[in-house]
C-alpha cells in the first residue's frame, strides 16, 4: 500500500481517520445508435417513462431526506423538480431524438454536454458549479432508461466517501445516512452543494484534489484534513499518531468553542458586535443560526438564476426570498441583487465574453441595463419584506447615477404593488456594497442617499491594490493588513458612522480572527461571514477589551507596511489577550 499526500480546498473543517469507500460516476454514453424514423415515437415514449419515474424518485428522495436531515435540505429536490418541469430541458432532448434520428441515451447526452460547456466557460467558481444540478437531472433520467435495477451495496459500515464528485441527490443521501466519516473529492469548491451540507453536518471535506480517485482503492486507510485542506493516502503509524492526537485537540475544542453561540457578543468591556452570516442557499439559515449568527448580513442571490435552463419567474424568488426571511426572523436579512456579468455569465442570456470581465459589465451595472430582470428580483425582495426583517443592498456601486436608478424601479415596484393590493414593508431599507475604491472615496455622499454600507472587502482590496489574489504570480500582493487598505477602511467606516447610521464588512476579512480585531479597532460592530467561522471569531470578539484593542489598531497604523502591522498586532494582542487566538489565524 502506498503512503501519499493530496493538498485540495478544505471546505468543511475537522480531522477524520478511516477506509476509504469509491463511489461509482455515472458514465454518459459517446455512441450514437441511429434508429428507424418508425421508432422515434417509441424512443420518445421511453424519455416520458424515465422522466415520470424520475419525478417519483426525487419526491421519495426528498422526502426521505425531510425526515433524516431535515426539510432544508430537501430544497435541492425542490430544484431538481422544478428543472424536471421546465420544458425546454426535454424539448431539447426530443429534438434531438427527432433531428438525428438517435437513440434517447445519445440525445440526453448532447444535451448534458451542452449544458456542462455552458457552466464550463463561466470563470466564476461559485456559478461554474451549478451544472451539477443539471447532471444529476439528467443522470437520472439516463439509470431509468433501464429496466434492470441497480444492485445495492452495503453501505451501512462507516467510511470516508471518495468520488470524482457528488450530485446533489447523492451527497444529501450518502451524507444523511449518518455513517460518512469524511469526503474527498476529486472536483469541486466552497459553494458547492456537497461542501454546505458537509459544514451543515460537520462531516470534514477536502474537495479540488484533481486525481484522488486514481490513486485511492476501496479500504486503503485514509485521513482527511479539512481544515487544512489535506489527504494522506495509507499513512504510516507516526503519521496516524500525529493525526490522532491533532484530532483529539481540535474536537476538544470545538466542542468549547460552540458553547460560544449562546453567549452574548460583547467585549470583555462590554462593547456590542454582531455577528452575521454570508449565504448562498435557503437551507444555511438555521446552519446559521446554531453557529451563533444574529442574521444574515449577505444572501447571494445569483444561485438562484442557476437552478433551471431558463429565467427564474418572480414566484421563484418570492418563494426563496419569503423562506430566508421567516427563518432568520426576527433577525434582519440583507438580500443582495444579482451580481453577474462579466466573467459571472448567465447560460440564459448568453452574456458576451469580456477581454477585462473584472471591470466589466457586472453587478448593479448588468442589472441597470438590464432592468426588467432587476424589477423582477426587487418585486420579489418587496414582497418578502412583510416581516420587516429584509434589507436591499446593491453590489459593486461606482457613481450616484447608479443608485439614483436603482430607487426609481424601487419606486415603480412599490407602485406597481400597491395597485395590485399586495403588502410590503413602505420603509424597506436600501444599501450600497463598497467595493469600488471610487465609491468608498465618494463614501460621504453615498451614505447620504442609502440607509447602510457593506464594505466587500474580497473586491475592494483586489480593485484598490490592483491585485488579482487568484493569480499566484502576484497574490502575494493581496494584503487585508496593507496600510492603505486599513485607512480606506477607516475613512468608510467613521464617515458612515458620522451619520448615525450601519456599516457591516461582509469579506473575507471579517472572518480571520486578526483581520477581525482590526476591524473592530476601527470601529466595526457588524461582522458578517461563513457561518462555520463564526464561532471563533465570536470567541477572538469576547476575548479583548474593545478600548484596548482600539488603541492598538490606532498605534499600528503609524507603520509602513503590512508586515509590521501584523507582527505588531499579534505581539500587542497575544501579550494581553492570549485567548484572541485558541484556533490560530484563517490562513
Amino acid at each position: 500500500m502506498t503512503y501519499m499526500r493530496f493538498k485540495g480546498i478544505g471546505v468543511s473543517p475537522g480531522i477524520a481517520i478511516g477506509e476509504a469507500s469509491l463511489a461509482e460516476k455515472v458514465l454518459f454514453t459517446a455512441k450514437k445508435d441511429i434508429i428507424g424514423t418508425d421508432e422515434v415515437e417509441n424512443e420518445i415514449k421511453k424519455l416520458q417513462s424515465a422522466i415520470l419515474q424520475t419525478k417519483k424518485q426525487l419526491t421519495h428522495i426528498k422526502n426521505q431526506v425531510k425526515k433524516k436531515i431535515g426539510k432544508d435540505h430537501s430544497f435541492i429536490f425542490e430544484a431538481h423538480l422544478m428543472l424536471l418541469e421546465d420544458k425546454s430541458l426535454c424539448r431539447d432532448i426530443e429534438k434531438i431524438i427527432k433531428r438525428e434520428r438517435a437513440k434517447v441515451e445519445w440525445a440526453i447526452s448532447r444535451v448534458h454536454d451542452k449544458y456542462v460547456g455552458i457552466f464550463d466557460a463561466i470563470e466564476d467558481e461559485y456559478f461554474k458549479q451549478r451544472k451539477s444540478d443539471v447532471t444529476d437531472v439528467l443522470s437520472k433520467i439516463y439509470r431509468n432508461l433501464k429496466s434492470i435495477k441497480q444492485e445495492k451495496k452495503d453501505e451501512d459500515s462507516e467510511s470516508i466517501l471518495v468520488a470524482h464528485d457528488l450530485l446533489p441527490s447523492e451527497a444529501a443521501m450518502k451524507l444523511g445516512k449518518g455513517n460518512v466519516l469524511a469526503v474527498a473529492l476529486d472536483a469541486g469548491g466552497q459553494t458547492s452543494h456537497t461542501a454546505i451540507l458537509a459544514r451543515s453536518l460537520n462531516i470534514p471535506a477536502v474537495v479540488g484534489l484533481h486525481e484522488i480517485t486514481q490513486k485511492v482503492s476501496n479500504g486503503d486507510l485514509l485521513i482527511v484534513d479539512g481544515t487544512d485542506g489535506e489527504v494522506i493516502i495509507n499513512p504510516p503509524l507516526a503519521i496516524r499518531k500525529e493525526f490522532l492526537s491533532k484530532k483529539r485537540k481540535y474536537d476538544d475544542y470545538c466542542r468549547e468553542l460552540k458553547k460560544t453561540a449562546t453567549l452574548d457578543s460583547i467585549t470583555l468591556d462590554k462593547v456590542r458586535f454582531y455577528p452575521m452570516a454570508n449565504i448562498e442557499l435557503p437551507e444555511e439559515v438555521k446552519l446559521a443560526t446554531s453557529m451563533g449568527a444574529e442574521g444574515v448580513g449577505l444572501f447571494r442571490s445569483e444561485f438562484i438564476y442557476f437552478q433551471k435552463s431558463s429565467l427564474p419567474e418572480e414566484e421563484e424568488h418570492f418563494r426563496i426570498y419569503s423562506q430566508v426571511a421567516k427563518d432568520a426572523f426576527p433577525s434582519p436579512v440583507y438580500i443582495r441583487t444579482i451580481d453577474i456579468g462579466g466573467e459571472k455569465n448567465l447560460p440564459q442570456l448568453n452574456i458576451e465574453k469580456e477581454a477585462n470581465p473584472a471591470l466589466g459589465l457586472r453587478a448593479i451595472r448588468f442589472s441597470l441595463q438590464n432592468k426588467e430582470l432587476l424589477k423582477v428580483q426587487v418585486r420579489a425582495i418587496l414582497r418578502a419584506s412583510t416581516l420587516k426583517n429584509v434589507k436591499i443592498l446593491i453590489p459593486m456601486i461606482t457613481e450616484i447615477e447608479e443608485i439614483e436608478e436603482v430607487k426609481m424601479i424601487i419606486s415603480k415596484a412599490k407602485n406597481e404593488l400597491r395597485k395590485e393590493g399586495r403588502q410590503f414593508d413602505e420603509n424597506i431599507p436600501l444599501g450600497a456594497m463598497i467595493e469600488v475604491p471610487a465609491a468608498a472615496a465618494l463614501t460621504d455622499i453615498i451614505i447620504k442617499e442609502v440607509d447602510y454600507i457593506s464594505i466587500g472587502t474580497n473586491d475592494l482590496i483586489q480593485y484598490y491594490l490592483a491585485v488579482d489574489r487568484s493569480n499566484e504570480l502576484v497574490s502575494y500582493l493581496f494584503k487585508p493588513l496593507h496600510p492603505s487598505v486599513l485607512r480606506l477602511i477607516r475613512f468608510v467606516i467613521k464617515t458612515v458612522q458620522k451619520e448615525n447610521k450601519e456599516v457591516t464588512v461582509c469579506g473575507e476579512m471579517a472572518a480571520d480572527p486578526l483581520s477581525a480585531l482590526a476591524l473592530l479597532g476601527l470601529g466595526l460592530r457588524k461582522f458578517s461571514m461563513n457561518p462555520i467561522f463564526i464561532p471563533r471569531i465570536k470567541q477572538t470578539l469576547r476575548s479583548v477589551e474593545h478600548k484596548k484593542i482600539e488603541e492598538i489598531v490606532q498605534n499600528a497604523l503609524t507603520f509602513k507596511t503590512a508586515q509590521h502591522i501584523e507582527e505588531y498586532l499579534l505581539e500587542q494582542i497575544l501579550v494581553k489577550y492570549p485567548k484572541a487566538f485558541l484556533m490560530g489565524k484563517n490562513n
